[in-house]
């Protein structure tokens, strides 16, 4: 019997957590540009608060095209495509924990199964890149051992 989690479960689950997440932020966007907009249209307001909220406007809008081009790369991702070397699209499993090599998104729940979404520029991924079934991987002080690939 095969123990593995689907790799398509995994991938719907961490595309559904993107999704929240960038709704999430469209409707902080909305707030803080509604505020913005109401504060620039009083005069009496002081200057520094609202370039402040500009400031974070923008940084939040940057963020969201960053999260929408993550959302895009996990949809481009084959789950049927089975991995035998840690690389983008792989899901790890190790003695410590399960990776899905795709994109940065916390934790997931899969079947009762903690998954962690890791991106192909995390520091730990250089570490585990390339790395085959039955490998030791170590990163910041931690030892992970590979029990399967897929």
């Amino acid at each position: 019997m095969d123990s593995r989690l689907p790799k398509a479960s995994i991938l719907h689950a961490c595309v559904i957590k993107q999704q929240l997440t960038i709704s999430d932020f469209e409707k902080e966007i909305l707030q803080l540009s509604a505020a913005v907009t109401d504060h620039q249209e009083s005069a009496s307001q002081e200057p520094r608060g609202a370039s402040e909220r500009n400031e974070v406007l923008i940084r939040m809008e940057h963020e969201l095209v960053f999260l929408k081009n993550e959302l895009m790369a996990l949809e481009k991702i084959d789950p049927d495509r089975i991995c035998q070397k840690v690389e983008e699209g792989a899901v790890i499993v190790t003695d410590q924990r399960i990776f899905f090599i795709s994109t940065s998104i916390e934790s997931v729940d899969v079947n009762g199964k903690s998954v962690f979404g890791l991106s192909v520029h995390a520091p730990i991924y250089v570490a585990m890149k390339g790395k085959v079934k039955g490998e030791k991987i170590e990163f910041n002080g931690l030892r992970y051992q590979i029990l399967d690939i897929f």
